[in-house]
């Protein structure tokens, strides 16, 4: 468990308030009075949580599917709880999050009773714990129950959901650094952002290798719809 150092419970009302200005990606959704499920504690949730993002995104391989899966998950996790910190100096309590997948392969995340810390210190701590450990440490375990994909893979997921929400978030300084420097995700990026894993987005139809893909400098070819490098 990572220590977390003195910080201030925060009144509800604070952190429904940074919730509410929290910017919303397109690819997931917030009902924060609502109800739901946890996915890991549902194997046949996780399965169709895997098939409905396959066939948003026409992966033909379920791992394809599982990496984009939990890149949305990943994604939305940390957009919440950066979003919440940079604008409202708050950490929200995931503890009671909850998040399916809908039809429309959109991750939809509810937080029934909004409550966090106000956070005057290091947020490192804190961070790692509520996105890390008590979230996608036990998420990774149930994908990885239904669909066989690589630790290693997932981890370079995590870390590069972290820079893709950190860079409309201003005033947070070099927090994406340090939450990459600590384990599991210290690694998964070179020093220049490259990542040392590709999340095999480009083997969806219509997918392509990303801004800090591993196989950059590839050859990719397309062969009956299917994305391929050599």
């Amino acid at each position: 468990m990572t220590p977390i150092g003195v910080i201030r419970r925060a009144e509800p009302a604070e952190v429904a308030a940074a919730l509410s200005k929290v910017v919303i990606s397109p690819y997931w959704a917030v009902d924060w009075g609502g109800a739901g499920g946890s996915l890991h504690l549902d194997s046949g949730a996780m399965a169709e949580a895997v098939r409905r993002v396959g066939a948003k995104f026409e992966a033909a391989e379920a791992r394809v599917a599982a990496s984009t899966s939990q890149f949305l998950v990943a994604l939305g996790l940390w957009s919440v709880s950066l979003g919440s910190l940079a604008v409202g100096g708050v950490v929200p309590d995931l503890d009671g999050l909850r998040y399916r997948v809908d039809e429309d392969a959109r991750v939809r995340l509810s937080l029934p009773e909004p409550g966090g810390w106000v956070v005057t210190g290091d947020p490192v701590p804190l961070l790692l714990r509520m996105v890390v450990e008590e979230q996608l440490v036990p998420f990774h375990t149930g994908l990885r129950a239904v669909v066989k994909v690589a630790d290693g893979l997932l981890w370079g997921n995590v870390a590069a959901a972290l820079r893709s929400a950190l860079k409309p978030l201003p005033g947070l300084g070099d927090l994406g650094d340090r939450l990459s420097a600590v384990p599991p995700l210290r690694g998964t990026l070179s020093p220049d952002g490259i990542r040392r894993s590709c999340c095999l987005f480009y083997r969806t139809r219509g997918g392509h290798t990303c801004r800090a893909c591993p196989l950059a400098g590839a050859v990719v070819t397309r062969r009956e719809g299917q994305a391929v490098t050599r």
